[in-house]
């Protein structure tokens, strides 16, 4: 009895095990198909890992480049606005200049009329004195007065008294047109004759800057000459002093 319960414990067993070995292969065999393909989806799944992280850095670049363009957008519009401006502004001042230009045409007109205006009259005055000298020196004039300024010696200043004369000698020139008058400087025989000649004329010029200044005699009627050493007799102290004199005569045309 024991003995074939023994044997039937054995039985039993050998038949478990080899029931336990069949399955183990079994379940080897049909879970090596699905552990590969576990493998190859974890392979695969780490692959689309790896192209997610690239497509994220590459997707993290394109908006850094998507803000940068535009901020470079922004800036654009913002000069492009502040250019607009600037070209208002010079449009306006175009417009201004355009405007200025019209008004300094404008007034170069009138300066050009002013100067051809100003330039017949000084043709005019000039073919006057033209006329005047050729009277002068056709001898159709004629003299209306004559009077001498006096200097002390070696003086070439006006005294008061010589300042007295030239004012009556102005004053009888009112009313008077087309005169001339004619200034002439000498000097003593006392010093050397460029000395003397300088003298002369410095005289001459005082007296016509006066005649000039003072009583606006104009200078275009005015001829001065510094003559030197007077001519005559200077033996006396009187003729020396009648020698240091400034002649001023008028002359008026004849007709």
């Amino acid at each position: 009895m024991n003995t074939k319960m023994l044997m039937v414990g054995g039985l039993a067993l050998s038949i478990l095990s080899t029931g336990c070995v069949a399955t183990h292969k079994y379940v080897a065999k049909t879970m090596a198909p699905v552990e590969q393909r576990v493998a190859t989806t974890e392979a695969k799944n780490g692959e689309q890992d790896t192209k997610l992280a690239a497509n994220a850095a590459q997707i993290e670049s394109v908006d850094r480049d998507l803000s940068r363009a535009k901020e470079r957008l922004t800036d654009t519009d913002a000069k492009a606005v502040a250019a607009g401006r600037a070209a208002a502004t010079a449009d306006t001042k175009a417009v201004a200049a355009d405007a200025k230009a019209v008004a300094a045409n404008t007034a170069a007109g009138a300066a050009d009329g002013r100067a051809l205006n100003a330039q017949k009259g000084a043709d005019t005055a000039s073919k006057s004195v033209d006329t005047l000298r050729g009277d002068v020196r056709a001898g159709k004039y004629k003299m209306v007065k004559s009077d001498n300024v006096l200097f002390t010696v070696n003086a070439k200043t006006l005294s008061d008294e010589a300042r007295a004369l030239l004012d009556g000698f102005a004053g009888s020139l009112s009313g008077l047109s087309n005169y001339v008058v004619e200034v002439q400087g000498f000097a003593d025989k006392t010093g050397a004759a460029t000395y003397n000649e300088e003298l002369s004329q410095d005289r001459a010029t005082n007296v016509a800057r006066y005649l000039a200044n003072q009583h606006k005699v104009p200078l275009r009627n005015i001829n001065l000459l510094g003559s030197g050493v007077a001519q005559g007799d200077q033996k006396t102290r009187e003729e020396r002093a009648q020698s240091r004199r400034v002649e001023v005569r008028v002359f008026v045309p004849e007709i």
